[in-house]
């Protein structure tokens, strides 16, 4: 796990904090930790840690992944939700056994945070980092994919299921908003 850590902290900074247990004050099977760095200054990056422990299964090949969440913030935003939000994401991921896939969506379900539109989450590649965040490949052939939520607003969320998640990306290589300013409009 050290050189995963290792890892993290060459891309995101040093660890500032983190959690291992979740509201109710029970031991989670995985961290939350927030890290110094984001991609650009003023954001700050969490991720889990420890959620590539379990083998989950991909939906559409049927063999076995390993997957941390990564989520970005500004870093003025706090913490707010977002520990919340991963242990919650997680926890449905470990339940199923399943990893998350490029364009799936999480939601709607209500407001992520209280002074925003954003009612669900997109998942995708971490576009926002260096390409060799993507992916850590580990020694022994079991690599660790990195999976970034996006929160994004309900009719997004109905864009993409009513298209499909490539007329989204399309849509933001055109319009190229702000993926962490939680109070940015909807693009459709």
């Amino acid at each position: 796990m050290s050189n995963f850590i290792e890892f993290l902290e060459d891309h995101l900074g040093e660890i500032q904090y983190g959690w291992n247990h979740d509201e109710k004050g029970e031991k989670m099977p995985f961290q939350i930790v927030k890290f110094a760095g984001g991609p650009f200054p003023g954001t700050s990056t969490y991720t889990t840690l420890g959620l590539s422990h379990e083998p989950l299964i991909c939906p559409l090949e049927g063999k076995e992944m390993y997957q941390e969440l990564v989520f970005v913030a500004p870093t003025e935003f706090g913490d707010q939700n977002i520990p919340g939000i991963m242990i919650q994401v997680g926890r449905e991921m470990l339940r199923k056994r399943e990893v998350l896939l490029r364009g799936e969506v999480i939601g709607p379900a209500g407001k992520l945070f209280t002074e925003t539109d954003l009612e669900a989450l997109y998942v995708t590649v971490p576009v926002y980092f260096e390409e060799s965040f993507h992916i850590y490949h580990r020694d022994n052939n079991r690599s660790i994919i990195m999976s970034w939520l996006i929160p994004i607003t309900k009719k997004e969320a109905l864009f993409i299921d009513d298209n499909d998640w490539e007329d989204f990306e399309d849509l933001l290589e055109a319009k190229d908003p702000d993926l962490t300013d939680f109070e940015r409009n909807s693009m459709v």
